[in-house]
């Protein structure tokens, strides 16, 4: 990169640096998190070495910092599904086998096993479907979506509701 534009860059770091930061901080809650976001922003924008096509400084880093954070929550929020998800079936093989000692609690173990899938029975058809796949195929939300021609957010959606009315069933 010319010396004139490493003198820009910096010079753009030193205005934008402290805001970002703030503004990641505001979404993340976290200092180091937000540091880290606007590093990763400053870094990409630094191998770009060209800010054509950029109309507005503040506007493209504001909103690098939004799009940023907005994915980074997301994507611990899914891991901290994954993990609550996981937490769950190793409670319910943890149960199987205190089960396989008590009669009675083995009984009321297959009658809650049966509720569920009468429940699950109970959901329409494409609702059905898609939890099979996610859920007994293990099937990611991207190939759920590409197998059923319906967008990731469509499968995500119909995943909440199913899990919202199973929950009610089985109460």
């Amino acid at each position: 990169m010319p010396e004139q534009d490493q003198n820009a860059f910096g010079e753009i770091f030193s205005i934008h640096y402290r805001r970002m930061v703030m503004e990641a901080f505001y979404l993340l809650r976290d200092e180091q998190q937000a540091k880290d976001v606007v590093q990763e922003i400053f870094i990409d924008l630094w191998h770009k070495q060209t800010l054509e096509g950029i109309t507005s400084i503040k506007a493209y880093l504001t909103q690098s910092v939004r799009n940023r954070c907005l994915n980074l929550k997301k994507s611990e929020k899914s891991r901290e599904q994954k993990e609550l998800g996981y937490r769950y079936a190793l409670q319910a093989d943890t149960a199987v086998i205190k089960v396989q000692g008590d009669e009675d609690l083995a009984v009321q173990y297959q009658q809650r096993a049966d509720h569920l899938l009468e429940a699950i029975g109970k959901l329409p058809p494409k609702t059905a479907r898609i939890f099979q796949l996610y859920y007994i195929e293990k099937k990611s939300r991207t190939d759920v979506a590409a197998e059923l021609g319906v967008s990731i957010n469509t499968v995500k959606t119909v995943l909440s509701r199913a899990l919202q009315f199973l929950r009610k069933k089985m109460l």
